[in-house]
């Protein structure tokens, strides 16, 4: 998958969505919460989030949340911690593709991410992101 197939996706079947650009990264706000993104699509390492090393060429993250029963039932043990960052250092290796890890930052809020989705894996993903949008 790249970046424009996500995003013609999300575009295509999810109303109300708007895109924030910035930088060249993608976040998809829903027209109800101007706040807090639906999905963001990071194209590269900044000052505050490296751990995907996203600076290599043609690798971008997708990062979204998902349901909390679904969350602690894939990622549930590997972590008590509940702070921001709770997932940040703990071993896993955020810079693997293809693999749906909890965000480094955001996980204990029930936020996922991945690194360059395959179509195989988006498959998958859809249904998350549906159950994530009709909760907003």
């Amino acid at each position: 998958m790249t970046i424009e197939d996500i995003k013609t996706y999300l575009l295509e079947n999810f109303e109300g969505l708007n895109i924030i650009e910035a930088d060249g990264d993608l976040f998809f706000m829903h027209m109800n919460n101007d706040k807090l993104p639906f999905v963001t699509l990071i194209n590269k390492d900044n000052d505050y989030d490296s751990v995907s090393n996203l600076n290599r060429d043609g690798f971008f993250r997708l990062n979204f949340p998902i349901n909390k029963e679904i969350f602690i039932s894939k990622f549930g043990g590997l972590t008590n911690d509940t702070k921001l960052e709770a997932y940040l250092n703990i071993g896993l290796d955020f810079t693997q593709e293809d693999t749906l890890f909890p965000h480094p930052t955001y996980g204990s809020l029930n936020w996922v991410c991945i690194v360059n989705p395959s179509k195989e894996t988006f498959e998958i993903i859809k249904q998350y992101l549906k159950t994530s949008f009709e909760r907003l």
